[in-house]
């Protein structure tokens, strides 16, 4: 039996997301690849393409924050370094480790990876993923918030019954809890489809903030647990929503 939309509506007006001045943009990227040839598709960037937007916010004076910056202050209104930009990742691919991460490891650039953890390590289906030991690196040399995606990435969390919703969110936090050692506390909505829900959901399993890929600033999410992100190829909108670009 589906969660009654009531049940849902009571968790969001208990949940309100502190209303601030919009400033906090967040990006989404997926897989990073090392040219754009025919195979390509339109949510893949380049490293060369990615060295370049990393440039741009630096001369833009962007100040790039984690995920627990970003929770602090959207719960207590805690202030942000001038032009906050929260950067993650999406689907744990390969590219990230071999093109991605060494560019930001170079920078010091924190940023968040997200992932379903019933393919870590595959490379049976679609693209590469990274390996349990990766992942590991990442999370011990703590440049990365290493966060869930959900078990299998289904397509439409929305069209899952309460069990499967439930198995997606709480079995991939285990999983990650076992493999990292600590707890985590974050969750992307696979392709951002989710609806209150989904929201209630992932409140039940125990993160603390879930996003989704709606674009507006942070500020102007519905809920802690539908935080808005930018699909990177949008991010000069993004800054330009947040005034950074003046």
């Amino acid at each position: 039996m589906l969660l009654a939309p009531l049940l849902a509506a009571m968790f969001l007006a208990q949940s309100p997301l502190r209303r601030l001045a919009p400033q906090t943009a967040l990006l989404t990227y997926h897989d990073m690849i090392a040219t754009r040839g025919p195979k390509a598709l339109w949510f893949d960037c380049t490293t060369q393409e990615f060295i370049g937007q990393l440039d741009w916010f630096a001369k833009l004076h962007v100040h790039f924050i984690t995920l627990d910056q970003l929770y602090v202050h959207l719960t207590t209104g805690a202030k942000l370094p001038s032009r906050p930009l929260a950067i993650t990742f999406a689907d744990n691919y390969q590219g990230f480790w071999d093109r991605a991460y060494p560019v930001l490891k170079a920078r010091r650039i924190p940023c968040a990876m997200f992932v379903h953890t019933g393919y870590v390590g595959d490379r049976a289906h679609g693209r590469p993923k990274m390996s349990w030991e990766e992942l590991r690196t990442l999370d011990r040399e703590g440049l990365v918030t290493v966060a869930s995606q959900t078990v299998s990435h289904p397509a439409d969390l929305r069209l899952l019954s309460d069990a499967e919703l439930r198995h997606e969110m709480v079995d991939s936090k285990a999983t990650l809890e076992r493999k990292l050692g600590h707890p985590v506390q974050y969750i992307a909505y696979p392709n951002g489809k989710f609806d209150t829900r989904c929201e209630a959901a992932a409140h039940g399993a125990g993160y603390i903030m879930a996003f989704c890929e709606e674009t507006h600033p942070a500020e102007d999410s519905s809920s802690l647990f539908a935080v808005d992100r930018y699909v990177h190829t949008k991010f000069r909108r993004a800054m330009s929503d947040i005034h950074a670009t003046r």
